[in-house]
Formats: structure tokens, C-alpha cells, sequence
């Protein structure tokens, strides 16, 4: 009897640890992608003569772009929009439209065939890899959070940033209000 009793209470024990080890293992598989990702070699090169982006209000320009993947069909021809600073602004279209091949070519993941990117008026095929990215987040439609506190989660991008500028970020995406009211703030673990 005794030991029915102990099987029926290890079972639950048992079950959850087996639930755990897949959640582990599909996590792994994630963080081997992006170490594979990491560890890409870049196609791109920075122009010998390359400079720092200038800090400004943040308008992206993209002048007459075209772009085609190696040597097959163009995928954009001629576009030329202009996304004002400080307006939000929803790129919409079906799957395979371009929408995220204009989002690599403004982060510079690729070089247009033809046309040119511009922010604040300056080209960024003449600007430094690192002050480019520096300035950029992106935020994916699939949302992912460490196991640490809503600050550090923040902080994943920007390590060092400070209080203030997590505080920014947060409002900058509208959840500053929202994370005050959460039990324990910034520091509510995730």
C-alpha cells in the first residue's frame, strides 16, 4: 500500500519534470539558431571612408530603391517612400510583399541594387555598421522574455543602460504606466 501511495505521489512530480525537459529543449533549439545567426560572417563590407550616423529626429528615406535576391526576380523596383520621424506608420501587405526586405535594407542586412536609403538626409551605405545598428530595435511579431526581471528584459539590447533610458524605452513603447502597476514594478520578475 505504501508504495502505491508514494507512485501516486511522484507521478504529478514526474509529469511536470518531463513537461520542463521539452520546454528546455525547444528553448535550446532557439538559442542554437541564434548563436548560428551570431556567428555569420557578414556579406556585407563598410566603406573604407565610412562615418558615424549623426543623431537626429529619425526620418527614413528610401530614394528610388530597387532590390532582387542574387540573381533572381526583383523584388522591389524603384520604390521611394519616406517614413516621417515621430509618425508611426503601419507597413501592410501580403506575405512575400517586401515588407521585411525593406526593413533589412534600411538596417543594412543588405545593399539595394539600385536607389539608396537614406536617414536624416544621410546615405547609409557611407555610414559605420555600428553607429547604424546602435541606433536601431527591432521588434519582431513573435514576442520572447528571459526569465529575469521586466528591467533586465529591457535591458537585453542595451546591457548598461541606465534606469532613465530603460524608463524611455518603456514609454517610448507605450508600457511605462503598465510596468509601475505591475506588483513589484521594473523589478517584477518575468
Amino acid at each position: 500500500m505504501s508504495f502505491v501511495t508514494a507512485l501516486l505521489m511522484a507521478y504529478e512530480p514526474a509529469k511536470r519534470l518531463m513537461r520542463m525537459r521539452v520546454t528546455v529543449e525547444s528553448n535550446l533549439v532557439g538559442v542554437r539558431m541564434m548563436y548560428e545567426l551570431l556567428d555569420q560572417e557578414d556579406t556585407l563590407t563598410e566603406a573604407p571612408d565610412a562615418v558615424d550616423l549623426v543623431p537626429g529626429p529619425g526620418a527614413v528615406e528610401l530614394r528610388d530603391v530597387s532590390f532582387s535576391y542574387g540573381a533572381g526576380q526583383p523584388v522591389l523596383s524603384n520604390v521611394s517612400i519616406t517614413f516621417e520621424a515621430g509618425v508611426t506608420t503601419a507597413l501592410v501587405g501580403p506575405s512575400g510583399s517586401g515588407k521585411s526586405t525593406l526593413l533589412n535594407l534600411v538596417m543594412r542586412l543588405y545593399d539595394p541594387t539600385g536607389g539608396a536609403v537614406l536617414i536624416d538626409g544621410q546615405d547609409i551605405s557611407g555610414l559605420t555598421f555600428d553607429s547604424l545598428r546602435h541606433r536601431m530595435s527591432f521588434v519582431g511579431q513573435d514576442t520572447f522574455l528571459f526569465s529575469a526581471s521586466v528591467r533586465d528584459n529591457i535591458r537585453v539590447s542595451h546591457p548598461d543602460a541606465t534606469d532613465e533610458e530603460v524608463f524611455t524605452a518603456a514609454r517610448a513603447a507605450n508600457a511605462h504606466d503598465f510596468i509601475l502597476a505591475l506588483p513589484q514594478g521594473y523589478d517584477t520578475p518575468v
